[in-house]
């Protein structure tokens, strides 16, 4: 996975876009992140990016650093957290292109998950390039999690035909896009959204096991 690749597009589109976005676009609430608005997702991404170049914070942050990061931001203006964010990327793509340990592939995950939260609080189309490749490192951390001799789903992406195998044989099969999978298992998809994906089988043993991080609590369409 080129993490840097993906985190330096992300953060490219995300500056590009914040410097045509007035005070209104900046208080929206992001529903993927509904304690955040979108001035404030932006915060937490200079935050974390300043944090792990300083090396006081190895990903994966807590909740605890990412409500620092956003309150220690609360105040300045989006030129000048986008400012602190730009001086900062450059070490942190160093380091994503250097550390071979997975969790310095967390940085790219992030933002890119954050862009498309941004992207559906404001009504833009999600950008979907990179999610088969985020798709494989999700799923090859869940299915070396999963218990080997727990039955699990297989996963398959319909606009790719890659499969995923999650613990022993006998679960049922989910499909979709890349896309719709990825943002699933980054609890982007309430657990109703997910039942209601293409599953042959039945999904209700495994859809608690099948977010990465907390389910989203309202529908999202991105």
């Amino acid at each position: 996975m080129d993490s840097a690749r993906i985190y330096s597009e992300a953060q490219e589109r995300l500056l590009a876009l914040a410097e045509g976005l007035g005070p209104a676009a900046l208080d929206t609430t992001v529903p993927a992140c509904p304690d955040w608005t979108v001035h404030r997702t932006y915060a937490h991404l200079a935050g974390l990016c300043a944090d792990v170049v300083a090396g006081t914070v190895t990903p994966p942050a807590s909740d605890e650093v990412t409500a620092r990061q956003v309150a220690e931001r609360e105040g300045r203006g989006i030129a000048e957290v986008c400012d602190e964010w730009r001086a900062a990327a450059p070490a942190l793509l160093d380091l994503l292109r250097t550390q071979t340990r997975l969790r310095y592939r967390l940085p790219a995950v992030d933002v890119w998950t954050h862009d498309n939260d941004i992207r559906g609080a404001l009504g833009l189309e999600p950008v979907t390039e990179h999610a088969d490749t985020l798709l494989d490192f999700a799923l090859s951390g869940l299915a070396r999690a999963w218990p080997e001799q727990a039955t699990g789903p297989v996963v398959t992406a319909t606009d790719t035909g890659r499969s995923w195998t999650l613990g022993a044989q006998g679960g049922p099969h989910w499909r979709s896009t890349s896309f719709e999978l990825y943002r699933a298992l980054m609890g982007r998809r309430t657990a109703d959204q997910i039942a209601a994906m293409d599953w042959t089988g039945d999904p209700g043993p495994y859809l608690t096991g099948l977010s990465l991080l907390p389910a989203a609590r309202e529908p999202l369409s991105v």
